[in-house]
């Protein structure tokens, strides 16, 4: 297939299908708007200010992030409305996170009395208020407290601190992500539901006022967002796509592929490409060719990726193609910036500017 603009990107490259972008931003914009819920983007999947700023610009009231480096970076590039939806538990986290709540709106989780001291401590000493959301296992099992009692009692022992506000909860139901049977999803995601707003009702009857309810990711939004008591979702993954989301979510369209060129001829349906594993993860499976199914990666090793041609495929050296990855957060970390393509045509190139901040 003639990609039109691809001789003036070099490869492996990060490509952005612009209108498909575009698409899918309006398409969840439209969903928070429609159920009157709130949408805060995860900004770790494109870890870009352009990306970032046309999601506000679409509806968004804040953003997202997994890091404290990231919060830095989009706090440099204006965003003044940030959630941590982590812990931040390394000192030195701490002083920086002090440090932006100086600067904008930063709200950070916390699921331990020994985090929230340490919390209490550095807002004390610098002055400042430091709003805090109670993490909650939902049954993610990662991080977080246990919903009901559990919640309460940590929430008392920060109502006795100073220099912290707790202000709601956070709850990811991410391992239900990949579930492919919508009803079984939808059961039980709207279990993980119910588990943060009845906590919600508990602290309330026991003299909290708290309505501020974060949660869901791309997988899972269609279900939590519409949930009653849910304020907020978080989703990361929806402006870009990948092979794994699509295979379980119908919503959003494939917008962001990797482009490769054909190397190497090493049998007759055999061909090696420049884009290996420092150019795509495969968290989630080997990436997938565009416009050709039948083709399939064999192997991925640093600098160069294997694959076979499918039986009534084509390819020359030299030749460019276009993959989807399996995973498309942890690959995009792996690049300095997004080739845009619109209307086949090279209009941009945007900085990922938050690539690489994981501390």
């Amino acid at each position: 297939m003639e990609l039109g603009w691809h001789e003036n990107v070099s490869t492996p490259a990060l490509v952005i299908d612009y209108n498909k972008l575009v698409k899918n931003i309006e398409t969840m914009a439209n969903f928070a708007k429609e159920n009157k819920v709130n949408l805060r983007p995860h900004i770790k999947t494109h870890k870009c200010p352009k990306v970032g700023q046309m999601q506000l610009e679409a509806g968004a009231i804040g953003i997202c992030v997994a890091t404290i480096g990231e919060a830095e970076v989009f706090t440099e590039k204006g965003f003044n409305d940030i959630l941590i939806a982590n812990e931040v538990v390394e000192i030195n986290k701490m002083k920086r996170l002090i440090e932006i709540n100086k600067k904008i709106l930063v709200r950070v989780c916390v699921d331990s009395k020994k985090n929230v001291n340490n919390l209490s401590k550095l807002a004390n000493k610098e002055n400042v208020k430091l709003e805090v959301l109670i993490d909650i296992d939902v049954g993610l099992g990662r991080t977080g407290v246990k919903p009901g009692e559990p919640v309460l009692e940590l929430a008392k022992f920060i109502k006795e601190l100073t220099n912290l506000e707790l202000v709601g909860f956070m709850g990811y139901e991410g391992h239900l992500t990949y579930l492919t049977d919508f009803e079984n999803k939808k059961q039980q995601t709207k279990l993980c539901m119910k588990m943060l707003v009845d906590t919600r009702d508990l602290l309330n009857e026991n003299g909290f006022e708290i309505e501020y309810i974060t949660t869901s990711g791309s997988g899972t939004y269609m279900i939590a967002g519409r949930y009653p008591g849910i304020t907020e979702i978080q989703p990361g993954t929806y402006p870009f796509f990948d092979e794994h989301m699509s295979k379980c979510v119908p919503d959003f369209e494939i917008a962001l592929t990797i482009l490769a060129t054909i190397n190497n001829q090493t049998g007759k349906k055999n061909f090696t490409l420049d884009m290996g594993s420092k150019a795509c993860s495969t968290a989630d499976g080997k990436p997938i060719f565009k416009d050709y199914p039948k083709s399939k990666m064999t192997l991925l090793t640093e600098e160069h990726g294997q694959f076979k041609a499918g039986k009534d495929d084509s390819f020359e050296i030299g030749q460019k193609v276009e993959l989807i990855p399996g995973h498309v957060c942890p690959t995009v970390n792996l690049y300095d910036f997004f080739n845009v393509i619109k209307d086949y045509e090279l209009i941009d190139k945007w900085e990922i500017s938050a690539r690489g901040k994981n501390y």
